[in-house]
């Protein structure tokens, strides 16, 4: 049987659920992650700290403060998307100038590329 490739994730997630409610500093992750990945492919990992940060913001990890993470099983979520009434959608919508907060593309912007 073939031994699954395990990811940057798979071994940070490993690490935490083997500390489970603890706070934890990125640094002795950080190493033992590093450590594990060379034994495993032979090779450094690329930017370890972004996948704790990562792991963070989809819910798996809790930030504690800054560089310090704890995982507690009780409390992983998945973050989803909030489902907004079509009345939250056009006070939303009016409130920003029916214009993207991100790109700026508006009601007149959106027709040029239809």
């Amino acid at each position: 049987m073939k031994k699954q490739k395990k990811s940057i994730s798979d071994l940070i997630k490993e690490y935490f659920k083997n500390h489970p409610n603890q706070d934890l500093p990125h640094g002795p992750v950080v190493d033992w992650v590093e450590e594990h990945y060379l034994k495993l492919y032979g090779k450094k990992p690329r930017d370890t700290w972004r996948g704790i940060r990562h792991l963070h913001e989809e819910g798996f990890l809790i930030k504690v403060k800054k560089g310090i993470y704890r995982y507690d099983p009780l409390f992983v979520k998945k973050r989803d998307l909030e489902d907004f009434t079509p009345e939250q959608k056009e006070a939303i919508l009016k409130r920003d100038g029916y214009k993207c907060v991100i790109c700026g593309r508006g009601k007149k912007m959106e027709s040029n590329f239809t």
